[in-house]
């Protein structure tokens, strides 16, 4: 069976990485799978959110890692999307737990790789606060990391063993280093962007014995073709046009 990953949720119909956004997948029927991102504020909190900086997905300003998240918690995190989401916050990590646990969606985590000056300092609290919030997941849930910070991914294997990882890359830094870089992550789970991804590359990839996850394809057709070469998943914005082929081949 192939996989449809619903991309921060469902940003087509509501704001990406918001519980909107998030409830709109849970109601998709047969979609099992959601990425979402995860960030740190200055005083280390763990958010829902994408980008480094407020800017684009909230109606505030400023970089998320010299923000502290009482002031995150005022900004609207639906408004630039649509006015009728502008009741929308920034979910704290505690708060998307709650909503995997009445869904019972799997969840692939994204580790965002954090800027700013305290950037070390915050990573370590982001793996610690992670190995003291995942035994609250439910059981059932399966959870996959992945990220495109390979230290981070790293001092998440070292600490969580048990979740699987996936390694991101964009294309234009998929160098042949890569089974390198998997293994030193300790594991054979790709995720890679699908600008000109030949089928000749996915079945090389798939002969070596790695699963393949292919981000952001919209497109019906791309995505038959995709799972056609072999390809094992993909994230969409519009799971809801596409769940239907996870059964189709």
């Amino acid at each position: 069976m192939k996989t449809i990953f619903g991309h921060r949720g469902v940003p087509s119909v509501a704001p990406e990485n918001t519980l909107a956004s998030y409830h709109a997948a849970a109601e998709i029927p047969e979609l099992q799978w959601i990425e979402v991102d995860v960030g740190i504020t200055a005083d280390e909190q763990l958010i829902m959110i994408h980008d480094d900086y407020l800017d684009r997905t909230t109606s505030m300003t400023g970089e998320i890692s010299e923000t502290l998240f009482k002031d995150i918690q005022q900004a609207s995190a639906g408004y630039w999307f649509h006015p009728k989401f502008k009741e929308e916050k920034v979910l704290t990590f505690d708060e998307f737990i709650d909503f995997v646990n009445a869904s019972q969606l799997n969840v692939n985590i994204e580790l965002k790789g954090i800027t700013g000056n305290h950037g070390p300092k915050l990573a370590k609290s982001l793996i610690k606060q992670l190995v003291e919030a995942m035994p609250k997941f439910s059981p059932e849930v399966e959870i996959l990391f992945s990220s495109f910070n390979i230290p981070l991914l790293k001092a998440v294997q070292e600490a969580l063993p048990q979740y699987p990882r996936a390694v991101l890359y964009e294309m234009c830094a998929f160098y042949e280093d890569w089974r390198t870089v998997l293994d030193f992550c300790d594991t054979h789970i790709l995720h890679l962007e699908d600008i000109d991804l030949t089928e000749a590359l996915v079945r090389r990839i798939k002969y070596d014995g790695y699963i393949l996850n292919v981000y952001t394809v919209n497109d019906v057709d791309r995505v038959n073709q995709l799972f056609n070469f072999g390809v094992d998943g993909v994230f969409t914005d519009y799971p809801q046009n596409l769940v239907h082929l996870q059964e189709s081949l």
